[in-house]
């Protein structure tokens, strides 16, 4: 497992998701209520960059930007259909930085 610093956890406002590379993967990284979530950027649908959409449900989801395709944001599975999900990353904080495994 190989560790990525990302940048400071008030670098991502809440509610909202940004893209970090990660070695040779993109990555999305969302915050919601001080908790943070990573998961590959590609939405499984159509490839949509992830960072860009919407958290939704109360903070309990991620909607995809394009055609709304619909994540759990602890699980990273798809509400509809539970066999696809998007693949997740532990995101951790140390001191005030983020950190990505990977």
């Amino acid at each position: 497992m190989t560790d990525f610093l990302l940048c400071k956890q008030d670098e991502i406002q809440d509610g909202k998701g940004r893209a970090f590379e990660a070695g040779a993967r993109t990555v999305a990284v969302f915050r919601v209520k001080d908790k943070f979530y990573a998961f590959a950027n590609k939405c499984l649908h159509r490839g949509a960059s992830m960072c860009d959409g919407a958290i939704a449900d109360g903070g309990a989801t991620i909607r995809c930007p394009w055609h709304n395709w619909t994540f759990h944001l602890e699980s990273g599975r798809n509400v509809v259909d539970p066999s696809a999900a998007l693949r997740t990353f532990r995101v951790r904080a140390e001191g005030d930085q983020l950190i990505l495994s990977v």
